[in-house]
């Protein structure tokens, strides 16, 4: 059976199962450790609760080898069957215990990917740089299959004509480095790009002093920021083509967008978030933040190391 202790020191079988280093790993555990406590603490102290705290069953595994199987089930989108094979358990302990550390494992990046505050007036530009490196906000969304709703209703809901199946939607924003500044709730997949922006209200925590970028699909997105200096690609219509220049444009903004398609091709490694998703939206939410928060952890780390 799977331990915790034993992957530890196994650190590239640690890095094939679960997409995390060792140290990533540990560091996750850290940050984990005291909102699951917190979290267990407001549950068995509720008032409708009968038992008295710590009655019940202990469980079988401690907690970092939950937390294992929990990074597990991400990195490889398992069956409840063959994770509960893996770790010597039963398949409902293995899904009871997976949606309760998802949805604590969701609370632990609260607050990482914000906007920094704008820089002060009267601040020279070496200054203005080093506390608010933003020159971008970089707009893109992504689409993952799911599997085909039974309820007619929800089928045509969460269709997607750009995909020609039933997907479900989310948004990033990152800025040009590549760090990722909002991330958008889970949205069925019928929704357009730009109005999944819009209704996240995601653009109304882009600050003025950024420059604000997108594909094709956010044509029209000056309407809904006209205070920003907005970019999108020239669009070829009827009767008019593109001009050499318009071309020249398109490429430069493609140049400058390419970082996103980056931090999403490094999301899209997790294959709860790449194979046909077989869960709820509120699970699928709870996936994508913790993910893209790892994704963050790592390109801070890695422009830390450039700068250094």
């Amino acid at each position: 059976m799977l331990r915790c202790d034993i992957l530890k020191r196994r650190p590239e079988a640690l890095r094939a199962l679960t997409g995390l280093s060792r140290e990533e790993f540990e560091e996750l555990c850290k940050r984990f450790l005291p909102v699951w406590e917190e979290a267990e603490r407001k549950r068995l102290s509720r008032p409708d609760r009968q038992r008295a705290v710590g009655a019940g069953r202990a469980y079988k595994l401690d907690l970092a080898t939950y937390l294992l199987m929990t990074m597990m089930w991400v990195r490889l989108y398992l069956s409840t069957a063959a994770l509960a094979a893996l770790f010597g358990v039963d398949k409902a302990t293995v899904s009871r215990n997976g949606r309760r550390i998802l949805a604590v494992l969701r609370q632990v990046p609260e607050g990482e990917m914000e906007w920094p505050d704008p820089p002060s007036r009267g601040k020279d530009l070496p200054e203005m740089l080093a506390t608010c490196p933003d020159l971008f906000a970089i707009l893109d969304g992504t689409e993952q299959p799911i599997q085909r709703p039974a309820d007619p209703e929800r089928q045509r809901v969460f269709y997607s004509g750009k995909k020609k199946r039933h997907t479900v939607k989310n948004g990033l924003v990152v800025n040009e480095e590549g760090l990722i500044r909002a991330v958008t709730p889970s949205t069925p997949g019928s929704v357009h790009d730009l109005r999944h922006f819009r209704e996240s209200g995601v653009l109304r925590r882009i600050p003025q002093e950024v420059g604000v970028m997108g594909d094709a699909g956010f044509d029209g997105l000056h309407k809904d920021l006209p205070l920003h200096s907005v970019a999108t690609p020239h669009k070829a219509r009827r009767n008019h083509p593109l001009t050499a220049d318009q071309k020249l444009m398109n490429r430069e903004l493609s140049r400058v967008r390419i970082v996103i398609e980056h931090v999403l091709a490094q999301i899209k490694q997790f294959r709860a978030l790449s194979e046909r998703f077989r869960h709820s939206l509120e699970i699928h939410d709870a996936i994508f933040i913790l993910v893209a928060a790892i994704v963050n952890r790592r390109t801070q780390e890695r422009l830390a190391l450039e700068k250094a």
